[in-house]
């Protein structure tokens, strides 16, 4: 018993050196928080996606517009999900009169769970049958005459071939936007075999790319800024980088954002663990715990209340727009 006491000491006086070394590397660095966490959300897309703002801004010009369905594609890792997130949060900021709702596909198994999950969005009871429910959803507008509605799924393909069935029915309904979203290929493929005509309804398509190598030094460059509370990179911006190391990290990246973020992260762990204040080429790549990853790279403790369901009124969350 005493072993196992003196064990979590060493770990426990183990941890608090990284955290003394981790504590004098940022405020060396400048950071206020460790700029490379993939959480959600997100206060600007260009920390995910700064290689296509022309892009996210057409395609929050056609969401303004209405009645349309548009899709956002991309192979895995390339920010697709926390665009529409970010979206999701910001456009009722922007203006009151758009309400938008975040589906993941798998959440939803049937049609009723859809008709019912945007009913409650839109606080009209639910209940009844699904003809009964259509028929409430179909009159919305009636209700909120001036808003318009704007609906994120998440991984469309994944939804039962009924549910993409029903949203084709409900895609001809006034004043409500469709963005649905998934990997190309596999989004295209389930639209041609199950629900042509929805495709036939597309208005844009939003293909999310992998970025170049002076791409990803932007991306770098911006998430340190952001850690930093600048708007832009000032003084030596690449700090605590080095080109090579930038180029390492495209290299093995391949350009995929999730994986420029994922090497960053490694990258600086390694860097804290041996006090240097320079992040070289050979610090990138470094194979390194999981555990004490995920307990020391951390952004900073957060509330672990449940989230409020989502209202109708305007939220309070800081952002900023590009748009």
């Amino acid at each position: 018993m005493q072993i196992v006491g003196e064990r979590v000491g060493l770990e426990s006086f183990h941890m608090d050196v990284f955290e003394r070394k981790k504590a004098s590397l940022f405020k060396k660095w400048g950071w206020k928080f460790f700029p490379f966490a993939q959480t959600d959300p997100l206060p600007h897309p260009k920390l995910m996606v700064p290689h296509q703002r022309e892009e996210v801004v057409k395609l929050v010009d056609l969401i303004k517009e209405g009645d349309l369905v548009t899709f956002v594609v991309s192979d895995f890792g390339m920010g697709k999900t926390t665009l529409c997130k970010y979206l999701c949060e910001v456009l009722p900021l922007q203006d009151p009169h758009l309400l938008t709702v975040f589906i993941p596909a798998q959440s939803i198994e049937t049609p009723e769970q859809m008709l019912r999950l945007l009913l409650n969005r839109l606080e009209i009871e639910a209940g009844g049958d699904l003809t009964e429910e259509f028929e409430k959803f179909y009159r919305w507008h009636q209700t909120y005459p001036e808003s318009k509605l704007v609906v994120f799924v998440d991984e469309f393909p994944e939804l039962d071939v009924k549910v993409a069935e029903m949203i084709r029915a409900l895609a001809d309904l006034r004043n409500v936007t469709w963005v649905l979203n998934g990997r190309k290929e596999q989004i295209l493929n389930y639209l041609r075999e199950y629900v042509p005509s929805l495709l036939s309804r597309k208005r844009y398509m939003l293909e999310m790319k992998p970025l170049s190598l002076e791409e990803v030094r932007e991306l770098l460059l911006l998430r340190m800024a952001w850690a930093r509370g600048e708007n832009n990179p000032k003084g030596d911006p690449l700090l605590p980088f080095t080109p090579s190391s930038i180029r390492k990290i495209y290299r093995l990246s391949r350009g995929i954002p999730r994986e420029v973020l994922r090497l960053a992260s490694e990258a600086v762990y390694s860097a804290i663990e041996k006090e240097a204040f320079r992040i070289s080429a050979s610090l990138v790549g470094e194979k390194i715990p999981r555990k004490r990853r995920r307990k020391s790279l951390k952004k900073g403790k957060r509330s672990k209340s449940k989230p409020k369901r989502r209202r109708l009124k305007r939220r309070t969350r800081k952002f900023r727009f590009f748009w």
